[in-house]
């Protein structure tokens, strides 16, 4: 669990602001903003001229009506940026409860890239790379207008950078792209339509062959199946959330992140980094400890704890780990970070028993102990 998992524990409570760019797409994580009657909204004129439909599901009013992928699946002008959103798996999470604020580069935006680069994004092997992209074009947590773009300049992405906005509520740029047209209402959220595609300065790399990746012989030492959905290659194919749900050696962890409400969450965009301690590691606490956490009335406790294993924005690697001495996570906790060799330990005493196993959305690292906040 990571701290760009902190802010979009805080975005998924909030209301969304989409915003379509014709040439590029940024995703940025805000504060909770109520949909209003007094909110600006795009002028029909304005939609003709970058080719929104007059009428129909694609159209302003028919846009209104679904949430951000779904409503930008209905207009032929982003039918790029749609594609990629599919390629990422985002689109569940962009038509969650939001709210966003998204830039949406239109077709036009992506055409201005190096000849070949949307079609090698969308490869399996380049998700990660992609959805850093894609993530980099909202804002969650709030739904804001052009006019809020315009009093504030600077806005912290899902991805975990920040984009720059400048000029009038009439005559935004978001990092030099300009804003063709604006206040584009979705059911969850704002949007706003960009010419050029947003570029973060540091995206998550490609799964390349030279990515650490943890062994079969060190997986099945943890009890990880050297076969199926909860083997390393299918843990690699799902979301962090689900990839622990597929593998019996994290069940207790599983169930402490379906009692604290998190499977989505740790099913979103990240990326995420994610400590993950097996089920011996939670046989360690005090005898019913677990069974206490899981209770209701126990929840935002049980989600301090959740939240001090994950660092958000960032998937790391051992490689990354034996350069860094600390890590802050979502839960506002910080990690201490020890290697030796092959041996890395965390806090000064919990051991990460496999390293580098891949997840669609980040890495995870199974630990001996459950790192519980101070």
């Amino acid at each position: 669990m990571n701290a760009r998992f902190t802010s979009s524990l805080a975005a998924a409570a909030l209301a969304t602001t989409v915003i379509l760019s014709q040439g590029g797409v940024a995703l940025a994580k805000t504060a909770v903003a109520k949909n209003s009657l007094k909110a600006p909204v795009a002028a029909q004129a304005d939609a003709l001229k970058v080719g929104i439909p007059a009428t129909g599901s694609g159209s302003l009013k028919g846009m209104a009506k679904d949430p951000a992928a779904t409503a930008a699946s209905n207009n032929p002008q982003l039918t790029t940026l749609v594609a990629a959103v599919k390629a990422a798996g985002l689109v569940d999470t962009l038509n969650g409860p939001g709210p966003f604020t998204i830039f949406a580069p239109a077709n036009s935006a992506f055409a201005k890239l190096p000849a070949g680069t949307v079609d090698s994004l969308v490869k399996p092997e380049n998700k990660p790379t992609l959805t850093s992209i894609l993530t980099y074009h909202v804002i969650a947590g709030k739904k804001l207008s052009s006019k809020d773009l315009a009093k504030t300049h600077t806005f912290k992405t899902v991805e975990g950078e920040s984009v720059t906005v400048a000029g009038t509520a009439k005559n935004l740029t978001v990092n030099g792209s300009k804003v063709v047209l604006a206040d584009v209402q979705v059911a969850n959220g704002t949007v706003f339509i960009v010419d050029s595609v947003l570029m973060p300065k540091n995206p998550a790399p490609a799964t390349a062959s030279g990515t650490p990746t943890a062994s079969e012989a060190d997986a099945a030492a943890v009890g990880v199946p050297a076969t199926g959905s909860g083997s390393l290659k299918g843990m690699a194919q799902d979301p962090a959330a689900t990839a622990a749900s597929n593998n019996p050696a994290l069940t207790t962890l599983v169930a402490a992140v379906k009692a604290a409400g998190l499977v989505d969450t740790l099913n979103g965009p990240g990326p995420f980094t994610i400590f993950a301690p097996v089920n011996t590691a939670f046989e360690k606490l005090p005898a019913g400890t677990v069974e206490t956490l899981v209770k209701p009335e126990n929840k935002a406790k049980l989600t301090a704890i959740l939240t001090n294993h994950v660092i958000a924005g960032k998937k790391l690697s051992s490689a990354d780990l034996a350069k860094m001495t600390s890590l802050d996570t979502v839960g506002g906790g910080k990690l201490t970070v020890s290697v030796s060799g092959k041996t890395i330990t965390i806090n000064g005493t919990t051991k990460v028993l496999l390293a580098d196993v891949q997840v669609a959305n980040g890495t995870v690292f199974l630990i001996d102990s459950v790192l519980l906040p101070a």
